[in-house]
């Protein structure tokens, strides 16, 4: 699957106190009627069961310039991932963070379990986004998928 280039985006949730954030390119939209959107989490991920409790996640789908985020959410301790991340609440409570390219802040619909991974179907509660370029990921690696139009 690394021959297929994504995006990347950083999904986040929130479950009383508990905040997460992780780097995650398995993303995708579903239905554009009603807006729907999933993301695939292993089950043995720290986010499963916060995002399956919680009932709630938000897709932050970066920019080019966000590389460092990206790797600032893709290990370490989750509560030091958002340490000097300005971010809000979304309507499902999940952190919306602070510039990102588009957000999808979403309700968890459905929970499909697939081998070691569940599927989480997410309806869109609110959504925004703003110019720029979208960070890429492809064979292992950051990418600038900018193009001159």
């Amino acid at each position: 699957m690394r021959r297929f280039a994504t995006g990347v985006t950083i999904v986040t949730t929130r479950n009383g106190d508990v905040i997460h954030g992780f780097t995650v390119n398995a993303f995708a939209s579903v239905t554009a009627e009603p807006p729907t959107v999933l993301v695939c989490v292993n089950r043995t991920a720290r986010a499963h069961p916060i995002i399956s409790e919680s009932g709630g996640f938000c897709v932050n789908i970066l920019a080019l310039e966000q590389q460092a985020l990206a790797e600032k959410f893709q290990g370490g301790e989750p509560h030091e991932r958002f340490k000097d991340v300005v971010h809000r609440a979304g309507p499902s409570g999940s952190p919306i963070l602070d510039d990102v390219l588009a957000y999808v802040d979403c309700s968890v619909e459905e929970e499909v379990s697939a081998g070691t991974h569940t599927i989480f179907i997410g309806h869109v509660l609110e959504a925004g986004e703003r110019p720029g370029v979208p960070l890429g990921y492809y064979d292992r690696a950051y990418r600038n998928y900018a193009i001159e139009l």
